[in-house]
């Protein structure tokens, strides 16, 4: 495969980890399986096409025990999304032993000289033979080339069964949004899909190598397998760019925490419906979004949050806050940050900047119309609104409401 594919991977997984992994933690599995997988690929390139001694130096058998993060990282990822659980256990510390073992493996060789390295990388590319005779660490390294796929293949196979476990359940289980939970299942088979495809042609390209005492690099290079590999590797975070709802996951309750989730919700509903003097601040983007709800086919769990998230931005005024963002909001209101991504963008389709602007601006307009500028500055009503500077606040104001607060100052004088 071409390093170009395996750089570019690489790039892509980090960018995916850098923008999500703040909305739904088990991006971070994901960002780290692809980010390995690639790196995997990009060392067998150095040493079977690139021969370049100083990189072969650097990646030999020094990153041999990341080959076995890959499994359990994939497993990871397919299991946080199926239970919407992030955290990992005691017990998941036990996927990391032959990474462990290997690491034990291997440390004398960490220590030893560059030089001494250097040497070995000189071996290698005058023979790649040595690859597979070569004893370094406790065991000889072709354990290694044939352990990792095989560990590989393992999880997949666990992941395949978990996932079929998961869909059996999808029909008796009420705490699961259907909708999402298609998509996400059409995900995840396609991704184990693109997975068993990357492992078939690995194991395709391992046989070629071992099969043949002096093999034919150049054709290694040029198949159809190495092709295919290039194409699945890539496909994963190009996915996930294309379509971003797949990293919302598949957000439930626990079911022993259902009914203080739900009686959570009520409670603000309540505290804010009892207040004495209800507010007065309109947005055009909450009603209308409120009248889609009741007609949408979504579970109704789903929608009584979305309700509330309206709600409670309306009437707890938390968008007069300067810092107001969905992170403040998902403290405020005790719910999980990817439920509330979930709720605006697959149930309400609305985002969190637009009902923002308008509820800023419809407070502006409110203390335009009392007189506000009579005793205060432009900026002091910004301020007072939520607008970080002036300058936004004018630009959002025209962009909300046709004119700028001076002229709107006129039209109501």
């Amino acid at each position: 495969m071409h390093p170009y594919i395996s750089i570019l991977t690489i790039f892509l997984a980090l960018l995916l980890a850098y923008h999500n992994w703040n909305i739904n933690r088990n991006s971070i599995f994901l960002s780290g399986f692809i980010v390995l997988f690639a790196l995997y690929s990009l060392i067998h390139y150095v040493l079977l096409i690139n021969k370049n001694e100083y990189l072969l130096a650097i990646f030999y058998n020094n990153t041999a025990p990341t080959g076995y993060l890959v499994g359990p990282l994939f497993y990871f990822y397919v299991r946080g999304v199926l239970f919407d659980k992030s955290k990992l256990s005691r017990k998941d510390f036990l996927h990391l032993t032959p990474a462990l073992i290997n690491i034990v493996s291997i440390t004398p060789y960490l220590f030893t000289p560059f030089a001494y390295k250097l040497a070995l990388a000189h071996r290698l590319i005058k023979d790649v033979m040595v690859a597979k005779t070569e004893t370094v660490g406790l065991y000889p390294n072709i354990i290694n080339i044939i352990a990792r796929p095989v560990l590989l293949c393992f999880y997949v196979v666990l992941a395949l069964v978990m996932l079929f476990r998961f869909w059996a359940k999808t029909k008796t289980n009420n705490r699961i949004p259907k909708k999402q939970t298609r998509n996400m299942l059409l995900w995840l088979f396609g991704f184990i899909l693109i997975i068993i495809a990357t492992v078939i042609c690995y194991g395709v390209l391992t046989y070629l190598f071992l099969k043949d005492p002096n093999p034919n690099l150049v054709r290694i290079k040029t198949s159809t397998p190495m092709a295919i590999l290039g194409f699945c590797l890539l496909m994963i975070p190009v996915s996930l760019l294309v379509f971003p709802e797949l990293l919302y996951g598949i957000p439930q309750t626990d079911p022993d925490q259902s009914n203080d989730f739900q009686s959570g919700e009520k409670e603000i509903k309540n505290n804010i419906f009892n207040q004495a003097a209800p507010k007065e601040i309109n947005s055009p983007a909450i009603d209308t979004t409120k009248e889609v709800l009741s007609e949408k086919d979504i579970e109704p769990r789903f929608i009584e949050l979305s309700q509330s998230i309206l709600v409670y931005i309306k009437e707890s005024e938390i968008y007069l806050n300067p810092n107001f963002s969905m992170e403040e909001l998902s403290r405020e209101m005790d719910v999980p940050k990817h439920h509330l991504y979930y709720c605006f963008n697959s149930v309400m389709n609305l985002k969190l900047t637009k009902i923002r602007a308008e509820l800023r601006v419809e407070y502006a307009k409110k203390l335009i119309e009392q007189g506000s500028l009579d005793t205060l500055t432009l900026d002091a009503v910004a301020s007072k609104a939520g607008f970080s500077s002036r300058s936004s606040f004018q630009s959002t104001f025209k962009d909300e409401v046709g004119c700028s607060p001076g002229e709107y100052l006129k039209i109501l004088t």
